[in-house]
């Protein structure tokens, strides 16, 4: 009984963790229902009690708008990563590993108090550390350190899947971008119209610069600040670059932003039929690394009797910690192998 209530609290801490770090997006769409409001205010022609109807939506639409300006400049002057608990910030943040979490955190876009994300790896580690000291088995101490990295994992699923849809969109607000220039409007207006009109991730990248550009920071300083929100995007360092070299040199940057988002767009055909012809041997990797664990599974919940050496004994502990690893090795070689760099 004691066990299963160990292992019901650390499912539900589990679960908590991928809670707050999954649906904790900050996908600002408000943005686009707002502009659509006013879109459907500006389209409807009527009279009376309907036009005015349409006037209040427009005035609700635009107070919104200069309201959440407002509150983009607050977000920008506070620190999203603050402590909820001072006595605890006072001891995380002497640590440095403090502060790679919160650059991890903040490239993934969450926005958690360190010191709760402190405490929810915890209460996924200290379960299974309490049952180990119990029952003087290795193999479940092992099992809460790989939950107290679940956290972790999620962070840097987060990041990848923003970074995968900061590249599906970057090539349009680059159209956007060069578009704007041709029309004669300046780089700072440019980019608040790709603010307004890209969704997210690109949206809030370049409202974030925007603003910073708005309240005085150097445009060479704003650009390179962007890097660190997105630190693994190439196709952003080229944009920087050539934005940077053009206004030492000078030159037509909306010709110049055509012919990167060409070289995107390319490069992304390119990706794509690479991960199709590699599909497969992918694949393979992923069944040979969750093969022996699935079995494991099966014949521990078909005849437990049968793999009790496993678990029990010094010697199974590191039979079964040592396939596990040989299993995860196979499976990095195979997506080093499949993972070609274009």
């Amino acid at each position: 009984m004691f066990d299963f209530l160990i292992a019901l609290i650390t499912v539900g801490c589990i679960l908590g963790a991928v809670y707050l770090l999954f649906f904790d997006e900050d996908k600002d769409t408000s943005i686009q229902k707002r502009l659509s409001q006013v879109k459907d205010g500006i389209g409807e022609e009527s009279s009376g009690p309907e036009a005015d109807n349409s006037a209040n939506k427009i005035y609700e639409a635009l107070s919104k708008r200069e309201k959440a300006k407002k509150l983009n400049v607050l977000d920008m002057l506070k620190d999203q990563s603050e402590y909820r608990i001072p006595i605890l910030g006072f001891i995380l943040s002497r640590f440095k590993f403090t502060q790679i979490v919160k650059d991890l955190m903040k490239k993934a876009d969450v926005k958690m108090p360190v010191d709760l994300f402190f405490m929810i790896i915890n209460f996924c580690v200290l379960p299974f550390v309490a049952i180990a000291l119990l029952k003087n088995n290795i193999f479940i101490l092992l099992t809460g350190i790989f939950a107290g990295a679940i956290p972790f994992a999620v962070l840097h699923m987060k990041f990848k899947k923003r970074l995968k849809e900061f590249g599906q969109y970057f090539p349009d607000s680059l159209g956007v971008i060069s578009n704007s220039l041709r029309a004669g409007h300046s780089l700072l207006s440019s980019f608040q119209m790709v603010a307004s009109e890209s969704p997210y991730p690109v949206n809030k990248l370049f409202k974030t610069v925007s603003d910073e550009i708005s309240l005085g920071k150097e445009v060479r300083d704003a650009l390179e600040d962007m890097v660190n929100h997105m630190p693994d995007s190439e196709d952003l360092r080229f944009f920087i670059t050539a934005v940077l070299i053009q206004k030492e040199i000078g030159g037509n940057l909306a010709e110049i932003l055509d012919t990167l988002n060409f070289t995107i767009r390319e490069r992304e055909k390119i990706h794509g039929l690479i991960k199709t012809q590699t599909a497969q041997a992918q694949l393979s990797g992923i069944v040979l690394g969750l093969a022996p664990v699935a079995i494991a599974v099966m014949v521990t919940l078909m005849n437990p009797k049968y793999m009790e050496p496993l678990f029990e004994t010094t010697i199974g502990n590191i039979a079964l910690f040592s396939s596990f690893l040989m299993s995860f090795t196979g499976f990095m070689i195979i997506q080093k192998i499949t993972k070609i760099r274009v």
